[in-house]
């Protein structure tokens, strides 16, 4: 053996790479076509990440061998480090020609496929080197990722499954057989895969990632943020576990922190559109319209199809009053509906135009507030066609039931089987479709009517003593980032308030709510429903009956509105966009007075406010 090669290669065994790149380049100056020295000199470039160099001189080793399948391979590898994946697959597929049961050579072609996104070439390639070396755990583990790209989730978590059972605590496979386990919404043991990869390999970021995703979308926001920091503590400009961590703090109402991490975020990476949408979020919530809307528009400049970016972008316009443009953005929420699912339209869409002896169909949406608050664009709908029906929901069809007389139109219940009809729109984009500005809204007084039945049902049984009567709503449908409820306890300056009976309008009252309730001192003049009310015509006699209205944002506050009765309505900071801004009174409803939060949360000083102005406007003190 050449003696300068001979030391080069024991050099490298210990590595001792500089006397070995000296002895390799000696070797070659005497023999500049030493195979093996060129070959060796290669792979010594490609450990020291000098991939360019590594491919030259392995290629120039291929060359000179080219039947050496182990020389095809390490030009594979090179390539393949250099980005160029259709040179590495055909090195590799060259090295197996050579040896067809040259296991590495199959498990580096599916690594190449991998990364090329040839998945199914890859769970092949991973396949066969595993016929090869059965009990190779790395292999599983690769196997699975593409597997679990494939969307073969369950064979995935059986490969990684495996490779854990050949090499326990294994960390990338725990990571990953985490992420298949959360793909499957197995989240309680997908956080413990990743937990379990943490405690074998503590500064495993992407682990620490995946936990804090995990953790976040199962409401966990503050130990959420406590593993996206830990990510950014390994690794400290990594722009989607910022985002992550934005997103974490603003779900705790930490808007101000997680603007700050989301600015972080897009300087790192300006092209990062959920971070844009992030920080338009953060300063929505925070009142600052106009920068959220610089924000959604960046995030639309890079992604023009983020449906939540155009949504709240929408919502924004419309909370500053802008019809003009808020309208049409507003559509964008129909193909988030129908992205989750939702029927696709029944006939074709009406946009507004004259349409004589046809049949209009219209479809209620979203929650029982909203189809209240958009019936009083029926009508007008009804004078530009032949024909009207709406749907409404089960609940709400006793109460909208009657208006088919006045109105003229035809009531239906939606869920059931859509009735046949020439044309068909949403409710909600009945303003969009009518032209409606903020100056031309609608804003009757009185819009819905108790009826007859209902009004003799609960004439003389509301029960209590006092002279004054008044409804209560503290809470609406709690779902995700719900901003719409207030702890009971907070109520106590309203029931501390003499001369008052307060009539709870909240059906399905939880056992804590009514031992709350049955706590304050004053809880005799507290009266509860609980099952009596069965849909919204009872809730409506009710209302009609009480002296005034004191609500959360939700659907009593829209009945009460719609009854015209007198209301209170209190609105969290960032109060939804029909509520406008900088404003106590509502074009929508002319009896109702709006009492805002002066900051995220504070809602002490809404219910003091209330307190006070029943005081004076109601019992005249």
């Amino acid at each position: 053996m050449d003696p300068f090669f001979a030391r080069a290669y024991a050099a490298h065994r210990d590595g001792r790479l500089a006397d070995a790149e000296r002895d390799y380049r000696a070797a070659i100056d005497a023999d500049p076509v030493h195979t093996d020295a060129l070959h060796l000199l290669g792979v010594l470039r490609h450990q020291q990440g000098r991939h360019e160099e590594a491919a030259e001189l392995v290629g120039r080793a291929v060359a000179l061998r080219p039947d050496d399948a182990g020389l095809q391979l390490n030009l594979g590898n090179a390539l393949k480090a250099l980005g160029k994946l259709d040179g590495a697959i055909e090195r590799f597929r060259n090295a197996l020609s050579l040896a067809p049961d040259f296991g590495l050579a199959h498990y580096n072609l599916g690594n190449a496929y991998a990364q090329a996104g040839r998945h199914e070439d890859a769970v092949l390639a991973f396949e066969r080197s595993l016929r090869l070396q059965p009990n190779d755990a790395s292999i599983y583990n690769n196997l699975g990722n593409a597997l679990h790209a494939l969307g073969r989730t369950q064979e995935a978590i059986a490969a990684f499954s495996q490779a854990l059972a050949l090499r326990p605590g294994h960390a990338g496979a725990h990571n990953n057989l985490g992420m298949a386990l959360a793909a499957l919404g197995r989240t309680e043991q997908a956080i413990e895969q990743f937990q379990a990869a943490l405690a074998a390999q503590p500064n495993y970021v992407a682990a620490h990632f995946n936990l804090g995703n995990t953790l976040d979308a199962v409401g966990r926001h503050e130990e959420a943020a406590g593993a996206f920091e830990a990510a950014l503590a390994l690794q400290g400009n990594f722009p989607p576990a910022l985002l992550g961590l934005g997103n974490a703090l603003a779900a705790q109402g930490r808007y101000r922190d997680a603007i700050a991490r989301f600015e972080r975020a897009v300087g790192l990476d300006p092209q990062l559109a959920l971070a844009w949408l992030g920080l338009g979020n953060a300063h929505h919530a925070l009142g600052s319209h106009e920068a959220a809307l610089r924000a959604f528009d960046q995030a639309l400049r890079l992604r023009p199809d983020l449906a939540s970016a155009q949504l709240n972008r929408a919502l924004t316009l419309l909370t500053l009053g802008d019809f003009t443009r808020g309208l049409p953005a507003y559509e964008s929420r129909l193909a988030i509906a129908a992205a989750a699912g939702e029927a696709a339209p029944a006939a074709p869409r009406w946009h507004g135009e004259p349409a004589p002896g046809r049949t209009l169909l219209i479809e209620a949406e979203q929650g029982f507030g909203d189809t209240l608050q958009f019936l009083r664009f029926v009508p007008l709908a009804r004078e530009r066609v032949g024909r009207v029906i709406v749907t409404v929901q089960r609940e709400l069809e006793p109460l909208v039931a009657p208006l088919a007389t006045d109105w003229r139109i035809a009531v239906a219940i939606a869920g059931q089987a859509r009735p046949q009809a020439d044309l068909c729109c949403p409710l909600l984009s009945l303003p969009l479709v009518l032209g409606t500005t903020l100056e031309t809204l609608p804003s009757p007084g009185r819009y819905l009517e108790v009826p007859a039945a209902y009004r003799r049902r609960w004439r003389g049984s509301l029960g209590g003593h006092a002279k004054i009567k008044i409804g209560l709503a503290w809470s609406g449908r709690i779902q995700a980032h719900e901003n719409r409820a207030m702890p009971i306890e907070t109520l106590a300056p309203l029931f501390a308030l003499e001369s008052i009976d307060w009539l709870v309008l909240q059906p399905n009252l939880s056992d804590d709510d009514k031992r709350a309730l049955d706590t304050f001192a004053r809880t005799a003049s507290i009266h509860r429903f609980d099952t009596r009310i069965g849909d919204f015509a009872d809730t409506a006699a009710v209302v009609d009956r009480l002296d005034a209205i004191v609500s959360i944002d939700t659907s009593i506050a829209h009945l009460a509105g719609a009854l015209g009765k007198p209301l209170w309505l209190m609105l969290p900071y960032a109060a939804d966009w029909r509520w406008f801004t900088n404003t106590d009174r509502s074009p929508w409803y002319p009896s109702a007075r709006l009492v805002r939060q002066p900051s995220p949360g504070q809602w002490e000083s809404v219910v003091a406010t209330v307190a006070q102005a029943l005081t004076r406007e109601v019992l005249g003190r």
